[in-house]
């Protein structure tokens, strides 16, 4: 009984959920940078996004066969990239801290 719960939560949970229109932007502006860091190993390189499914977070990249140097660049920047996405998710949000207070700094130095 227990199991029959959890597994129709999770699929509740899944079938809610869905990626923003920010993901396939971000797709699209992540691939693009690392199609630029690619051409610096192989010029020949060229890599682009087909399709962006929202429902599954799965990205269609159509890339140029036989650049195997280019290739691996690019899935290395990619892999990169969506890595630093994932932990920058995570990350604490930055707080403002405001005009500084000079008079009260001018007095610590002293």
């Amino acid at each position: 009984m227990i199991r029959a719960i959890v597994l129709g939560c999770a699929a509740l949970l899944a079938c809610a959920f869905t990626w923003s229109s920010d993901y396939a932007e971000q797709s699209r502006a992540d691939v693009a940078m690392c199609v630029t860091y690619a051409r610096q190993v192989s010029p020949g390189f060229d890599a682009r996004v087909e399709s962006v499914d929202r429902e599954t977070g799965r990205v269609e990249i159509r890339r140029a066969a036989g650049d195997t140097r280019g290739e691996l660049a690019f899935s290395r920047c990619l892999l990169a990239v969506r890595q630093w996405r994932l932990i920058e998710r995570n990350l604490p949000k930055p707080i403002d801290p405001g005009p500084p207070d000079w008079a009260k700094m001018a007095s610590r130095a002293r």
